[in-house]
């Protein structure tokens, strides 16, 4: 019997030495790994600060001591994504190469983006609204500078006379951006399609549209 209650009591202590080991090995960033996957498996407002803590094995003070509040854990989250997402399309946009090897290699992007299914891609499609205020500013604005570099590469391919000139580019970003990011609504990377496959679909209904050739002679 007072074995027993001797390794029960090794076991405890070993448990809060883990426990302790994990609060001072908190970091923002685990902070905002830790919530991304609680707020794509149970929804921001269905998630509160104490599970944050609780799934980082911490206690809530100390999420304090790294974050003000839930909505600034989500806008890193926004902010993360954006970041790792701007740095390959800012490389596309200011390479050497003909607008039109640009653009394919734009919208492949996109279409890798949009078909990742990792819990910090799955809230920064489905969580926006919950950002407020100053926070929710930020974003949008993050937002239009990422849609910036389609149109940089759209104004590019009209000045060099390789896109239609009267096509406007912002709409055209637009137009882009919906049909690539619509795979973050139904996108199963079970699926019979590959991102490469369906963003080489995308590049092809860009450049030749749906139309036949053939009919396309017929009308005109």
């Amino acid at each position: 019997m007072e074995e027993t209650q001797k390794k029960r009591t090794a076991r405890e202590k070993k448990a809060r030495a883990l426990h302790q080991g994990k609060r001072q090995r908190l970091t923002q960033q685990a902070i905002v790994a830790g919530a991304a996957e609680l707020f794509a498996e149970r929804g921001f407002g269905a998630t509160s600060l104490d599970d944050i803590a609780d799934s980082l094995g911490a206690g809530k003070a100390s999420l304090y001591y790294h974050v003000k509040n839930k909505e600034e854990i989500l806008r890193l989250i926004f902010l993360t994504v954006l970041t790792a997402s701007e740095e390959p399309l800012r490389r596309i946009a200011e390479a050497d190469l003909p607008p039109h090897e640009k653009l394919c290699r734009a919208i492949e992007h996109q279409t890798a983006v949009a078909a990742d299914r990792s819990p910090a891609m799955i809230v920064f499609y489905r969580e926006q609204s919950h950002l407020t205020g100053p926070f929710a500013k930020e974003i949008i604005l993050r937002k239009k500078n990422y849609e910036r570099y389609f149109e940089q590469i759209i104004e590019e391919g009209q000045a060099a006379g390789v896109f239609q000139p009267d096509a406007d580019p912002k709409i055209i970003t637009f137009g882009l951006l919906g049909m690539c990011n619509w795979l973050s609504q139904w996108y199963r990377p079970n699926g019979q399609y590959s991102p490469q496959r369906i963003a080489a679909l995308f590049v092809n209904m860009v450049e030749h549209g749906l139309l036949l050739a053939s009919l396309q002679e017929r009308s005109s």
